[in-house]
């Protein structure tokens, strides 16, 4: 009887330890696929190579030594949405704007050649659309949100009263699939602005969205990414009060 027990003891001494031995295995192993999915992540957020706008670059190097300096500038800056705002100045009369956008930029492209579209231009005002692109091409909301904040700290190194204006990633129906990962990114962006009263979040989606929280259909090209005349309507009713305020 008292073999057995102990034989028993041991059974169940060599089970538990089989136990913790397969309870370490498997929380090391779910620990290592975490690792290799956050590598992995990584893997797929390298910056896009920023030679592919060297034209586009090219042309606002041209432009620059064409033209004079603007005093008192508004400078919009970013991607498509900015790029294509072909009525920028006169939708904005009272301002005096110049457009530095370049289609399909990340906030990398805007980081990398910071010196030819906003160092050089001194703006006292800056409206940036970026980072919708960096969301769709798989980068995370916390790596776009830690790339608008080296933008933010660059520009306020050189520029420190200048005033930023950060629009919110839009809901375009052609990306909708990724809204709630661009209202991610986009929350974190507008908790750090309401930090620092030089930085400022503008969300786009409260004149973008009808019922039941989707896009307004009409206000999109066919393409159904880039918006239309209507939808820049929309852009400067909402903008146009916030930009006449004095800094």
């Amino acid at each position: 009887m008292k073999s057995f027990w102990l034989n028993d003891k041991c059974w169940h001494f060599a089970a538990s330890r089989q136990d913790l031995y397969e309870q370490i295995k498997m929380k090391t192993s779910a620990k290592i696929t975490l690792l290799i999915l956050f590598l992995n992540s990584l893997s797929g957020q390298n910056n896009p190579d920023p030679v592919r706008f060297t034209k586009a670059i090219d042309d606002f190097r041209k432009e620059d030594i064409a033209g004079k300096r603007i005093s008192n500038l508004t400078l919009f800056t970013g991607s498509s949405s900015i790029r294509m705002w072909a009525s920028l100045k006169e939708d904005f009369p009272e301002l005096n704007v110049l457009n530095r956008g370049f289609g399909g930029s990340h906030l990398s492209d805007l980081l990398h050649y910071f010196d030819i579209v906003v160092a050089r231009h001194k703006p006292e005002t800056i409206v940036i659309y970026c980072g919708e692109n960096d969301l769709w091409s798989g980068k995370s909301p916390e790596r776009v949100y830690g790339d608008f904040r080296k933008l933010a700290e660059r520009i306020h190194g050189i520029l420190p009263k200048t005033k930023i204006h950060y629009l919110a990633c839009k809901p375009s129906p052609k990306r909708f699939e990724k809204w709630q990962i661009y209202q991610a990114c986009n929350k974190l962006i507008k908790d750090h602005c309401a930090k620092d009263r030089r930085l400022n979040f503008i969300d786009v989606s409260q004149v973008m969205l009808g019922d039941g929280g989707q896009p307004f259909p009409e206000i999109w090209k066919k393409d159904k990414l880039h918006m239309n005349a209507a939808g820049y309507k929309l852009w400067t009713k909402l903008l146009s009060p916030i930009l006449m305020v004095k800094k």
